[in-house]
């Protein structure tokens, strides 16, 4: 890979793993419920999975470009429309903009079986294979020996995953929106909200008291 090429590649996979996702909001709740001490097991995890799932884009990548290298320059095409889309797709994500639980309903408790949680849902999630594959389509030039390109995309995208998950550990209220819902009236009939108090139904509100 040229300097611009590396360069360019390790821009995008900053940005890609920087984006909100499922995986970047379980990291980050880790680090937002159980303390970052906790939420350090989450990184290695984060960062070996997505690598894994990198070596699971490049397969059918190498295909292409060993028997059918003109084919690659349309998949680019299509990859950069998914990316465009992918972005999108992220920010409206309800787990990023809608509402958070207050209770810790976190899966694991113990660093090895975190490690484990986070690395098996980001190896073996399709989503995170398919816009990896996306984003190496806009930097593999088939005129180049293959194998050297993607061991240095390997490597490059190893540490920015590192670097990625330690920003989600770090700050997680970046990805992650603590909001609480407010209760409300019903705004059509305006009646008060019951409570159940000593096994009796009280209207909670304002009451006039008989003389």
């Amino acid at each position: 890979m040229t300097a611009d090429t590396w360069l360019a590649f390790a821009a995008t996979a900053i940005f890609l793993v920087l984006l909100p996702s499922p995986l970047a909001c379980l990291a980050a709740g880790f680090s937002l419920q159980r303390g970052r001490r906790t939420a350090v097991a989450t990184i290695p995890g984060f960062a070996v999975g997505l690598s894994a799932a990198l070596i699971m884009a490049v397969i059918p990548l190498a295909v292409v470009a060993l028997y059918l290298p003109r084919l690659l320059e349309t998949l680019s095409w299509a990859g950069l429309g998914y990316l465009m889309l992918y972005v999108l797709w992220s920010y409206q994500d309800p787990r990023i903009s809608g509402l958070v639980a207050d209770n810790d309903n976190l899966p694991e408790y113990r660093a090895a079986r975190i490690f484990g949680c986070l690395f098996g849902k980001s190896a073996f999630g399709p989503r995170y294979a398919i816009v990896l594959a996306a984003a190496l389509a806009q930097f593999i030039d088939p005129g180049r020996p293959l194998l050297p390109q993607f061991l240095e995309m390997q490597a490059t995208f190893l540490v920015c995953a590192v670097f990625g998950a330690g920003i989600h550990v770090l700050f997680p209220r970046r990805v992650i929106g603590r909001k609480r819902r407010i209760p409300s009236l019903n705004s059509a009939s305006r009646k008060p909200q019951m409570r159940f108090i000593s096994r009796r139904a009280v209207t909670a509100g304002y009451r006039r008291i008989a003389a």
